[in-house]
């Protein structure tokens, strides 16, 4: 396990005393994360999967439902196709809703979500923040209290795992499983570890259960969507851990359009989990703090660009620097006073999305709920297979 003392030392030997080390690049936030004791199972309501990937991707996790006995919801889109999740889920004993969220629903238009729209490279490439308040808004109206989120690219899927989460849900918010595949890292931080530099990775909705209720916070549309639902009015959720999952291996280099999208939600996530380790509110993150952490964050790309500038040439290293010169090239114009207006919406958001949790109906019929919400589902029953020969 990576090294939280490890991390307070280099920090020390970085010069702590200064501003601008107060607001550092973290390699871990371990320090944010629960280890609980002996926990009592309990079963999830429903697991939730926002896939954009073929059909067959969703079979790790229709496997896992039908171990659970529990629903499975696909939220479909790009290369995702309803009509081929139906025919993957014929051959698995599991009730299966199936939705593409393609046009328009009826869920809330955010604010911080309307700020990072019409600028270039701030939003995610995906449409995963969608799916997974989608997920939690039909969950809402179905009164599931206990939701899965699992992504289609994680495999090595464990029922245990999963019922332990659950139980874990009746004294935390958030329990999540622990990825030991592929690290699930950001462009930049991939770049880190490549050039030997502490690095961690972190939790993430790509396998985590919930708590869902009228206080459960949402997804926006930017990178580490997922760390934002862990950060409160004042500080992170403090997650608990159990189990572990893989997750499949992809290519972080193949376009550095990656790294452009990725930089301003890394830069926020990074820098109000940076405070909440540090025990100072998100409030303290003004101007004057975005402007050291971006300063310091463009100098850690330049001292990354220069190891990697150390290493043999190859086409690797090639597509490496050149998504690096990207993502610093993005961070040089973050505007530390756009940062702090999208944290003040994001924060009026959670009030506006409070409001429409609390005001959704009860509906005991998920097409008639993703109906609610402007979109049409399909089901597959759990004992809809014809009998072999």
């Amino acid at each position: 396990m990576f090294d939280c003392h490890m991390i307070d030392f280099l920090d020390h030997l970085e010069g702590s005393a200064g501003p601008a080390a107060r607001v550092r690049h973290r390699p871990s936030h371990r320090g944010l994360l629960v280890q609980p004791g002996i926990v009592q199972p309990a079963d999830v309501s429903a697991i939730a999967v926002p896939t954009n990937r073929d059909a067959a991707t969703m079979r790790d996790s229709l496997r896992l439902a039908e171990e659970l006995g529990r629903p499975l919801v696909a939220l479909c889109s790009q290369w995702s196709l309803v009509e081929r999740v139906l025919r993957e889920a014929r051959a698995f004993e599991v009730t299966v809703v199936v939705v593409d969220v393609a046009g328009a629903t009826q869920l809330p238009k955010f604010r911080c979500d309307v700020l990072v729209a019409p600028m270039r490279g701030l939003t995610r490439l995906n449409d995963v923040s969608l799916k997974r308040n989608l997920s939690l808004a039909v969950a809402r109206m179905l009164r599931w209290r206990r939701l899965a989120f699992l992504d289609d690219d994680i495999t090595d899927l464990s029922a245990d795992a999963i019922r332990a989460a659950g139980g874990m849900l009746s004294r935390h918010n958030v329990a999540a499983l622990e990825n030991v595949g592929f690290p699930d890292n950001s462009v930049v931080c991939h770049t880190r570890r490549e050039v030997g530099m502490l690095q961690d990775t972190f939790v993430g909705g790509g396998a985590m259960a919930v708590r869902v209720n009228q206080r459960t916070p949402f997804f926006p549309a930017v990178y580490n969507e997922d760390w934002f639902f862990l950060v409160g009015r004042r500080a992170v959720e403090r997650v608990a851990v159990c189990g572990k999952v893989s997750q499949r291996e992809y290519d972080p280099y193949l376009s550095p359009e990656r790294a452009r999208s990725e930089e301003f939600g890394d830069c926020l996530a990074e820098g109000l989990f940076a405070l909440s380790e540090q025990d100072r509110p998100a409030e303290a993150a003004d101007e004057a703090y975005w402007r050291a952490f971006l300063d310091d964050r463009i100098l850690m790309i330049d001292d990354i660009l220069e190891r990697l500038a150390a290493t043999p040439p190859n086409e690797r290293r090639h597509r490496m620097a050149q998504a690096l010169r990207v993502a610093r090239g993005r961070c040089r114009i973050i505007d530390p006073a756009f940062c702090v207006r999208y944290l003040a919406a994001w924060r009026a958001d959670l009030d506006v999305w409070k409001r429409f949790l609390a005001g959704l109906p009860v509906i005991d019929d998920p097409v008639a709920a993703f109906a609610h919400l402007g979109l049409k589902a399909y089901v597959h029953p759990a004992r809809s297979r014809r009998p072999g020969p």
